[in-house]
């Protein structure tokens, strides 16, 4: 079992939706693993995932739209969990999560979206140094994971864009600085929207929809004994470089309130594993 609890300067999802970006926003995650296959074979191991991710700001957020108005809450967003991980051939780790997220703020729908991931574990050939290069393809199911729609049923009172998906190319560099027990990662991805994901109201779909870069370091919390865990402290910046223009025109229906081509976040947190 996973248990994290993370704060932030801002809600930034991976997609560029600025949520909340006023106080701090706290973000607390609980996942369950159950093991179900083992074996030295093509697939080492099967896992099934499951659980539910919670996000709650200091400063409440509008229960309706527009931004800014009454009633408001503290509880902006609750999200269910569901996946299966495997291990291949020792390096090669497959996970495929499903995922709702239910939107507790400005009348956005409920949306249910796909999650294919295939990272490479290098750490047994680089040791201490490892770079976890990684690629997904993320989809949405029903209904959407970003404002796209939103300027389209504003101001031409139409539907907008159906259902999207893009892929994204990541790798997370890092050095674990054994003496201290310490790690450091510097990580790095691009996401390649299609069309319909970000829209095109404000102009033509982008090929890179958006960059990210960020530093995080992390350590145990020894002092904690094993028996209530394995402990850790991370802290973290991220940077977000907008690059599609509908993905910066759409901010001025969230906290922003204008276009942003930009957005830096501080985070930090404590993770507990059983």
């Amino acid at each position: 079992m996973l248990l994290n609890f993370e704060f932030a300067d801002a809600y930034l999802t991976p997609r560029g939706m600025i949520v909340q970006d006023d106080g701090l926003t706290f973000q607390p995650l609980l996942l369950g693993f159950v093991n179900v296959y083992k074996s030295d074979s093509f697939v080492n191991d099967v896992t099934l995932v499951g659980g539910v991710w919670n996000d709650f700001a200091t400063e409440p957020v509008s229960r309706q739209a527009p931004f800014g108005s009454e009633p408001k809450t503290h509880w902006v967003e609750i999200d269910a969990i569901a996946g299966v991980s495997l291990t291949l051939m020792k390096q090669l780790k497959l996970d495929m999560t499903y995922s709702v997220f239910n939107m507790q703020i400005l009348d956005i729908p409920t949306s249910q979206n796909l999650e294919v991931k295939l990272t490479l574990d290098d750490s047994p050939w680089l040791k201490q140094f490892s770079l976890r290069p990684y690629f997904m393809f993320w989809a949405e199911l029903s209904e959407k994971a970003t404002a796209a729609r939103v300027p389209y049923n504003v101001f031409l009172g139409e539907p907008g864009p159906g259902e999207g998906f893009y892929f994204e190319l990541g790798v997370t560099p890092g050095y674990t600085f054994s003496k201290y027990q310490i790690r450091l990662e510097a990580p790095l991805r691009v996401l390649l929207p299609d069309s319909n994901f970000y829209g095109e109201y404000y102009g033509p779909s982008s090929t890179v929809g958006l960059y990210e870069l960020g530093v995080k370091g992390s350590v145990p919390l020894k002092f904690i004994a094993p028996g209530y865990g394995n402990w850790n402290f991370h802290v973290g910046f991220r940077f977000q470089d907008f690059i599609d223009e509908n993905l910066q025109g759409m901010q001025q229906f969230n906290a922003p309130g204008k276009a942003v081509s930009d957005i830096t976040q501080v985070y930090g947190g404590i993770g507990i594993f059983f």
